[in-house]
């Protein structure tokens, strides 16, 4: 058997066991407690493309405020971790205590106060999201610029390189690595928040789309949309995983 048809065989068995034991479950549990696979997935599939339910409509409108929030707290936290990790390592010291203070801040418990300042709208939910993508962005950029080998740059400057050349020939190649690992990280969190945020006095977005199904007491779609949503979040690290993989070998290959 080729060893990636051998591979992929590995992986499934798993998924093929969970789903298993799920639809075998399903048919002992408590009547009205929990659906089998084979109901729940059909319903979410229709409710997908349902003028009705309208699931894929709520799921631009998440990812839509995903990619707000998360594009730019990597423009804001990218460029800050490379400014604090390189040229002003000074001003990096004296801010470090707060930043670590803000990490450690439960986002959850920011969600009403995140209501106060912004209101009960796409602002707040965008604002949400760049406030927990933010911190591993701008903090494992902000540790690679640090952890630059001063020799590889005293090496560049004594050959007559600038700062930009300096940086765009020695930091940023070295740094690019732990950027792909911090924009994982701030999509990770970004959509698990997403939907936190869209449960509370919300009307559209995928966590009020789950909330409504639970109101409505819809086992189908209830148990779909968080299988759905869990999908969602495996795909967006897939894609990320397949971009830096891409990405970095392109990299290598320039700097040869």
């Amino acid at each position: 058997m080729n060893a990636k048809i051998k591979r992929v065989v590995i992986s499934a068995i798993p998924i093929i066991a969970f789903f298993a034991l799920w639809e075998f479950g399903a048919r002992f549990a408590p009547k009205g407690s929990l659906k089998p696979p084979t109901s729940v997935i059909p319903a979410t599939l229709s409710a997908l493309f349902s003028k009705k339910e309208r699931l894929g409509y709520q799921t631009l409108v998440s990812m839509g405020r995903i990619g707000a929030g998360f594009g730019l707290a990597a423009a804001v936290g990218n460029t800050l971790g490379f400014l604090l990790g390189t040229y002003f390592k000074r001003l990096e010291r004296w801010l470090l205590p707060f930043f670590r203070v803000c990490e450690k801040l439960n986002p959850f418990a920011l969600i009403p106060i995140f209501m106060i300042f912004f209101g009960i709208d796409t602002k707040e939910k965008v604002a949400l999201v760049f406030w927990v993508c933010l911190w591993p962005i701008l903090t494992t950029t902000q540790e690679a610029a640090k952890s630059v080998d001063v020799s590889l740059v005293r090496a560049a400057r004594s050959m007559g390189a600038n700062r930009f050349k300096v940086f765009r020939s020695v930091i940023f190649p070295f740094v690019l690595p732990s950027v792909f690992t911090g924009l994982k990280l701030g999509a990770r969190v970004a959509f698990f928040m997403i939907v936190a945020a869209e449960t509370y006095g919300s009307s559209s977005g995928l966590g009020w789309y789950y909330m409504r199904k639970n109101a409505l007491y819809n086992l189908n779609l209830l148990y779909g949309s968080v299988l759905y949503i869990t999908l969602l979040a495996i795909l967006l690290n897939y894609v990320f995983t397949r971009l830096e993989k891409r990405f970095l070998t392109w990299k290598t290959a320039a700097f040869r």
